[in-house]
């Protein structure tokens, strides 16, 4: 008897386990619900498949519920638990085909205001959730052409930009909302176009004369207009190896960097450069701490922390921290690494991380413009102003601030622009001409127009800086202050 009640017992328990997924569902807690209706004991009775049945059809209109209040994620995950639940394929099609057609009407607000980029990561977005059908395929067609154009020209390539525009404004036929939007589009294209050739051409004439600085402002006036132009890419980044006394040689100049030890801020004078004028001793660096750091004092423009490495480390500051840019905030020691790879940057994440808002799981790439928050509310705003210089700039956009009194992070490659120029790394309007710092070697170089003193001393046109430096010229000066080796 004793072993025919145990038996009893567990026949009978699926109806307990049953009866509380029931209970869950009724108050809307359908996770908790089918991680009941699937247990062993009651997964396979008859009254347990019809429940996970019933489940599924209820989400269906609890879905289309949610997206006529505009709930747009609960609703997918509702269709998404639907199918866990093993709701009719035919169902959860027709809901999906009607929450696309929802969509639609939102994403083609995207159009209107010239976003195609964000409307083709939306739509691709929703079909990751199986949302598709007819009323976004145009709309996606329309966004990848328009898109498309859009890249094209930042190459330079008007003609196939042009003729993806015209295909973007034939599909847009029946939308004029959508259509002016296009036609906008190409009338900026238009005008872009003028507006480059003449610098094309002044580019290559100025290539074929071999003068660095012309080239140098022939490509960055190409650039203005052309960010992605190949030859202008390519004459920038020869030009400021000339003009910076970088030497040529083979291969990429970022795997050369990346491939040698990471440079302290000075060691020893290079020997390549023939040297102007008197260049004085060049004194060994201190300690300057992962990948190398120090203070840029420029006077009426800032201050910044300038950090030399490939890898950064942004974290809480305090006696024990290990960041490479310690933020008085709430963070962890290591809350986050800045990867320099190429001439980009990714952002990997050690604890919370978000890049415009969204969370970010691994490494992400950044863009200029973003806006990183880190934990709960440090925020930082990351800048590549140049298109063909590998350093950035970090700005500390929440209250948050760092130990020492600074305007800003550097996050140093090759070179640091300080100067009036839109590429400038440190922006100074009072400056008549750029002012730049550059990496030779295992040296910290300054290039500037005509005389200038280091130190007390007269040079011309560049000289190495030692650890404490103080430059000053006809129109600008700034001094350098080392710094010490973060705690490990």
């Amino acid at each position: 008897m004793a072993t025919q009640g145990g038996e009893s017992i567990m026949m009978g328990q699926w109806r307990v386990v049953l009866r509380q997924a029931e209970e869950a569902a009724r108050g809307g807690r359908y996770e908790e619900a089918y991680a009941l209706a699937v247990r062993p004991e009651a997964a396979d009775h008859y009254q347990a498949v019809q429940f996970r049945a019933r489940s599924g059809l209820e989400l269906i209109a609890r879905s289309s519920r949610r997206a006529a209040g505009d709930d747009l994620a609960g609703a997918i995950e509702d269709l998404r638990l639907a199918e866990r639940f093993g709701a009719p394929p035919d169902a959860l099609a027709a809901a999906r085909h009607g929450l696309a057609d929802r969509v639609a009407l939102e994403i083609r607000g995207d159009l209107e205001v010239g976003e195609p980029a964000r409307t083709l990561e939306r739509i691709d977005s929703l079909a990751r959730d199986k949302i598709h059908g007819p009323s976004l395929r145009r709309p996606r067609e329309i966004a990848a052409a328009w898109a498309a154009a859009l890249a094209e020209a930042r190459r330079g390539e008007f003609g196939p930009a042009l003729a993806s525009l015209d295909r973007a404004e034939r599909l847009a036929g029946d939308e004029p909302t959508v259509r002016e939007a296009v036609a906008a589009s190409r009338r900026d294209l238009e005008t872009r176009r003028q507006a480059a050739a003449p610098l094309v051409e002044a580019l290559y004439a100025a290539l074929a004369s071999g003068d660095w600085p012309k080239i140098l402002a022939a490509a960055e006036a190409v650039a203005a207009h052309v960010p992605d132009h190949p030859a202008a890419r390519d004459a920038r980044a020869r030009a400021w190896q000339r003009i910076a006394a970088v030497g040529p040689s083979s291969g990429s100049r970022w795997a050369r960097r990346r491939a040698a030890p990471t440079p302290t801020l000075v060691d020893a004078a290079p020997t390549a450069e023939p040297r102007p004028g008197p260049a004085g001793p060049v004194a060994p660096a201190p300690e300057d701490g992962p990948g190398g750091r120090f203070l840029l004092w420029a006077d009426a423009v800032g201050g910044y922390l300038v950090c030399l490495g490939d890898r950064v480390v942004l974290g809480r500051a305090g006696a024990d921290s290990a960041a490479d840019v310690p933020l008085m905030g709430d963070l962890s020691r290591d809350h986050a690494v800045l990867i320099r790879s190429g001439e980009g940057y990714a952002i990997e994440p050690r604890r919370d991380v978000f890049v415009n808002g969204r969370r970010v799981a691994g490494p992400t790439l950044l863009r200029d413009g973003d806006v990183i928050r880190l934990g709960p509310s440090v925020e930082l705003e990351f800048h590549q102003p140049s298109p063909f210089s590998a350093s950035a700039r970090l700005a500390v956009v929440s209250r948050h601030r760092l130990p020492m009194a600074v305007d800003g992070v550097l996050l140093m490659a090759d070179t640091c622009i300080i100067g009036p120029v839109a590429q400038a790394h440190v922006p100074a309007p009072s400056l008549r001409e750029a002012v730049v710092l550059y990496r030779q070697g295992g040296s910290l170089w300054c290039r500037a127009p005509g005389e200038f003193e280091v130190d007390g001393r007269a040079k011309v046109a560049r000289a190495p800086l030692a650890p404490t430096s103080r430059v000053r010229g006809p129109d600008f000066s700034f001094s350098l202050e080392p710094l010490e080796t973060p705690s490990a």
